[in-house]
């Protein structure tokens, strides 16, 4: 009887973890947006809300998983970076510059110019140094030549730049200590880390911690987890993958139903759903059919929660 009883408890079991951990690494379509080229995804934690963009469609998304609604807003121009000021409005990087965005007026206004070149660059990826600073690249049209930049834009809305040579500036993020800056070229095939110094919000000490596989593609946008593990997402690879940011071993990879991954945050109510951006735009003849949700917004649940986003904070 008893030996009945344990085989039964150890079925059940078995059964228990295989459910788990088939929605653990099960990929979810929360929208189907169809988006030229979906980015930038950033959990709001204060308000409890995904903030991510169209760049190409030239929209914002706010989705709110309690009630499931989606937001959107038209924007004027190609939008590169989306980033929380407060619960009513947040900075976007268009093409040219820095815009502040009320969200219940729909009221957008320009806040910075820096002198770039929009006919050979635009505005791109972008995440708040812990410290308040918006860390924003631009990108060259082309994705071939190393004309573009790094730049930080502080609470007066003035822009610095701060690295120079770069050809598609990508993601971007920050150990959970704030003491280190992981920042992807794309077209490097590398995630390089800097020293990061919160007081004067100066970068040093480049070097190269992770190459990505050329067949994945090239890494695109990252976020950071509470274990100060890399989450990547692979631009032509189909995929997501986890890195460990110390040794630069290969820790996890997930499959996602789209062939251009763009972005990825960690958020939900227990930071633990890993939202992903996909775009539609530059498939492959007959992707549209293989991958009809290509350009919408997924989800996936893993083990190991995220951190806070950081806010940029206005002088």
């Amino acid at each position: 009887m008893y030996r009945k009883l344990y085989v039964f408890m150890a079925i059940i079991l078995v059964l228990t973890l295989f459910t788990q951990c088939s929605k653990m690494n099960k990929v979810e379509l929360i929208y189907d947006a169809q988006a030229g080229v979906g980015e930038g995804a950033l959990w709001d934690y204060e308000n409890s809300r995904l903030l991510w963009i169209d760049i190409t469609g030239k929209a914002l998304y706010i989705y709110n998983p309690q009630s499931k609604t989606m937001n959107s807003y038209a924007m004027p121009k190609e939008i590169g970076t989306v980033v929380p000021i407060d619960s009513d409005n947040v900075l976007l990087a268009l093409a040219d510059g820095m815009y502040e965005f009320h969200i219940s007026t729909k009221k957008l206004v320009q806040k910075s110019r820096p002198d770039i070149d929009t006919s050979l660059v635009r505005f791109n990826d972008g995440k708040c140094s812990p410290d308040g600073k918006l860390w924003v690249g631009t990108m060259d049209h082309g994705v071939s030549k190393p004309i573009a930049a790094l730049y930080r834009v502080s609470g007066d809305y003035s822009v610095r730049k701060m690295v120079d040579g770069v050809t598609v500036s990508n993601g971007i993020t920050w150990s959970p200590d704030g003491k280190t800056m992981y920042y992807i070229d794309s077209p490097t095939n590398t995630v390089v880390a800097y020293d990061y110094d919160i007081n004067r919000s100066e970068i040093s000490n480049k070097r190269i911690i992770i190459h990505t596989p050329k067949e994945w593609g090239t890494p695109d946008g990252n976020t950071i987890d509470s274990e100060g593990m890399l989450w990547v997402a692979h631009w032509g690879g189909g995929l997501v993958s986890r890195w460990n940011t110390t040794t630069g071993e290969l820790l996890d990879t997930i499959r996602v139903p789209s062939p251009n991954v763009t972005s990825v945050a960690l958020g939900g109510r227990n930071m633990k759903t890993l939202f992903i951006t996909t775009a539609r735009n530059w498939m492959k003849p007959g992707d549209e059919q293989k991958y009809p949700h290509a350009g919408g917004l997924f989800a996936v649940e893993v083990t190991v929660p995220g951190i806070k986003s950081h806010y940029f904070k206005i002088k």
